[in-house]
């Protein structure tokens, strides 16, 4: 079972996905708020595995409320549910340390599948979220990431990553920030520069977020 807490401040949305999430078999629904404060002391107090996260919340938004949980307890995921996908907002929610992005509306089939997803270590960009941020590099030739290349090339490219670096990644693309990927690996800031540096050139990206974005190219096994 996967205890979940559910932050959203639109009561009709909130009660349609309580009962949605409470016929699943693989999710327990903790507890319910309506704002980013309850949102803390309520993870404070029962420590989920995930939290589904509205961003547009009363008294403290999503934003904060994720980048404070996060600091608090790095191990629980946040799962940000929002209506809005642009790229720099994205940005500024994988900088709070968001596990991923999933767009309201989505089928209750869907957003199941996507929590287990996000429980087990991976990190979601909903298709729309993608969309955007392609967009934006595309717009900007000095962002290209080239992207498209990578469904023939995505082994060529993570073969040549070594395990640590593999690690890194994945840290990464759960938001984690290099003071926190240095505390958890047990390696020095300068170690983790290094590894960050050489993972850019090799993907051949020019920023976290984009290395982030690579590994949501990578198909489920």
């Amino acid at each position: 079972m996967i205890n979940v807490l559910l932050v959203e401040d639109d009561e009709v949305f909130r009660i349609g996905l309580t009962v949605s999430l409470q016929q699943s078999s693989e999710i327990h629904l903790v507890s319910s708020c309506a704002d980013g404060m309850s949102a803390i002391e309520i993870a404070n107090q029962l420590k989920p595995d995930v939290i589904l996260m509205d961003l547009g919340l009363p008294i403290m938004n999503g934003m904060e409320a994720t980048q404070i949980i996060k600091k608090n307890h790095p191990e629980i995921k946040i799962l940000a549910l929002t209506s809005n996908t642009g790229s720099r907002f994205v940005e500024q929610m994988m900088n709070a340390g968001t596990d991923g992005f999933c767009i309201k509306g989505i089928s209750p089939e869907r957003l199941i599948r996507i929590i287990k997803e996000v429980y087990q270590g991976g990190f979601w960009l909903d298709a729309a979220v993608v969309e955007h941020l392609k967009n934006r590099f595309t717009d900007d030739p000095i962002l290209q990431p080239n992207l498209n290349y990578l469904s023939d090339e995505l082994k060529k490219v993570l073969d040549t990553l070594t395990d640590r670096e593999s690690e890194i990644l994945l840290l990464i693309s759960q938001g984690l920030k290099n003071s926190e990927i240095a505390e958890q690996l047990c390696i020095s800031m300068g170690t983790v520069r290094v590894h960050v540096h050489s993972i850019l050139n090799k993907l051949n990206v020019r920023d976290r977020t984009q290395a982030a974005l690579f590994v949501k190219q990578i198909p489920l096994k």
